[in-house]
């Protein structure tokens, strides 16, 4: 099979690309109809989404690219199970995929490098995009992207199933509705329920802070947006998830240490505390605090405090009777078979719903949630100074 170079494809994708942001391949599927998707990449990652793709009654998975002949035969396996009829398979080239006009959108699961180059050639081709966190490496590739999406209109969605976790959906109720008074700070910082017993930090790409989940706390938008960003060590407590001797699982142990963490301040003046350790030798999690006014919420051992119900004693509840009296039902009924609070299959129905809408880009808060690794890594290199934090959001749309 014939592969083009990168950069031959690129450059073809730019000449091409004023024919194509006027033909896009959704404007030839009917009112009503199915979203016809393809799938670049199908690693672990890529097949949890697949699972719940094939479920979805707006939904129709038409094509793979992998180049794993392993990931493509569990990926196979999945459409069986399903009953879905065979997808179409391209095992080196997504670039001929991309040229498909029967194919609206694609879920990029491929490795985080490559999300920018992909995302791209996706969108100059006409189809939407769903990708993990890491819209680009540079604030460049972020502004292209950006640029990109308001010319094709094509959406940009970020696939963050951490940020749909039950307890985050709950506590983000009750920040909108002032149970903690006004909000003063966030702390966030990896769950401590997926920490495994062991970790290799140089294996760990993303990070481990789960951005679009504080976003949606604070309620990100043109009122209210990130205005600087500063690197920053703190000492504060965090879990460690260690292996029992001779127990066969592990056990949370928490201490107290310093932790380098990303402060991000509001326009509205709330601090937001991104952790960055992962933990060289032992995973590190700092968890998730929410601070108000009139109260506060910690997740590693789910603990409330409200002022109101306790003035005097300032004694910290149990949160799970909160959680569950705030606990927000995700509508799943396009789903022919799925679990309940099932977090993969929430970050695609809402997928779905912004390819369904097209009135607002969802380009801006992805590129705004990625972005903070890269201005980070800047505020690193100068000795942790403050720096401005971009912004994505066209103030005329």
């Amino acid at each position: 099979m014939h592969i083009q170079s990168r950069r031959h494809f690129l450059k073809n994708a730019a000449i091409l690309s004023p024919v194509l942001t006027f033909l896009p391949s959704y404007l030839t599927a009917g009112a009503g109809s199915k979203f016809r998707i393809a799938f670049i990449g199908t690693g672990m990652w890529g097949q949890q989404y697949l699972k719940q793709a094939l479920q979805h009654k707006d939904l129709d998975v038409r094509a793979i690219c992998e180049t794993d002949p392993v990931a493509v035969n569990r990926s196979l396996a999945l459409f069986k199970e399903a009953g879905y009829h065979q997808p179409d398979i391209y095992r080196d080239n997504y670039q001929t995929l991309l040229s498909r006009q029967d194919i609206d959108a694609v879920v990029i699961a491929a490795p985080w490098h490559q999300h920018y180059s992909i995302a791209k050639a996706a969108m100059l081709a006409g189809k939407h995009v769903a990708c993990g966190s890491v819209v680009g490496t540079t604030l460049e590739e972020h502004q292209d992207i950006v640029r990109i999406s308001e010319q094709t209109r094509c959406q940009y969605f970020t696939l963050d199933e951490h940020s749909y976790r039950p307890d985050l959906l709950a506590i983000t109720n009750m920040v909108q509705e002032g149970v903690f008074g006004e909000l003063e700070s966030i702390h966030a910082g990896a769950s401590h329920h997926v920490l495994p017993a062991t970790h290799d930090k140089a294996a760990m790409s993303y990070p481990v802070y789960p951005a679009a989940a504080v976003a949606r706390i604070l309620d990100l938008q043109k009122e209210n947006t990130y205005v600087s960003l500063q690197v920053v060590q703190q000492k504060r407590q965090y879990a460690i998830n260690k292996p029992l001797s001779g127990k066969g699982h592990t056990r949370l142990f928490f201490t107290r240490g310093e932790v380098n963490a990303i402060c991000l301040t509001t326009q509205q003046g709330q601090k937001v505390w991104l952790q960055m350790d992962a933990g060289e030798t032992q995973p590190v999690s700092t968890g998730f605090h929410v601070n108000g006014s009139n109260g506060s919420w910690v997740d590693l051992f789910n603990r409330i405090y409200l002022e109101d119900s306790n003035p005097v004693n300032q004694i910290w509840e149990p949160g799970k009777p909160y959680i569950n009296q705030y606990a927000q039902q995700a509508n799943l009924s396009r789903y022919r078979q799925i679990e309940e609070g099932n977090s993969y299959a929430m970050a695609l129905q809402e997928f779905v719903g912004v390819m369904q809408q097209r009135d607002e880009l969802s380009v801006y808060a992805a590129a705004s949630n990625s972005i903070i690794a890269p201005m980070a890594a800047l505020s690193a290199q100068r000795g942790g100074a403050t720096v401005q934090f971009p912004k994505f959001r066209n103030p005329i749309i």
